[in-house]
């Protein structure tokens, strides 16, 4: 067993650079590798606008929205708003962005298993037309 309490081992918060666009914040809250298996847990804040780049995971990701508003998108369109309760499972090898929307902050913890494959950032264009479409 692995224990955490909050944040790992007291990490302060980091703005996540170079695969997000806006301003995101990620809090780690646990990181374990057992049996060759990686799973990281973070909270993540999200100003408006806020995003990740395109990426999937190799093993999955959960995502359960605290608060907020926002949108997930998978590379072939399918499109979801984000709001309080929502809970999100990305199968493993899933191409996925999700953010905030433009007039809201987004919060949500992440459960990401195995490691994740980093693409390209995601277009202001497409990122727009996800709300517009919303």
């Amino acid at each position: 067993m692995q224990y955490s309490r909050g944040r790992q081992d007291g990490q302060p918060s980091r703005q996540g650079t170079g695969t997000f666009s806006g301003r995101v914040m990620l809090d780690p809250l646990l990181a374990t590798t057992e049996g060759g298996r990686e799973a990281r847990v973070n909270s993540v804040v999200f100003e408006p606008g806020g995003r990740t780049y395109w990426h999937s995971h190799a093993d999955g990701q959960l995502l359960l929205v605290a608060s907020g508003r926002g949108a997930i998108e998978t590379r072939d369109g399918g499109r979801h708003e984000l709001q309080p309760g929502d809970s999100v499972w990305a199968p493993p090898g899933e191409e996925h962005w999700h953010g905030a929307a433009p007039d809201s902050f987004l919060v949500h913890t992440a459960v990401s298993l195995g490691p994740t494959h980093w693409h390209e950032e995601v277009s202001g264009e497409r990122y727009e037309a996800a709300f517009k479409q919303l």
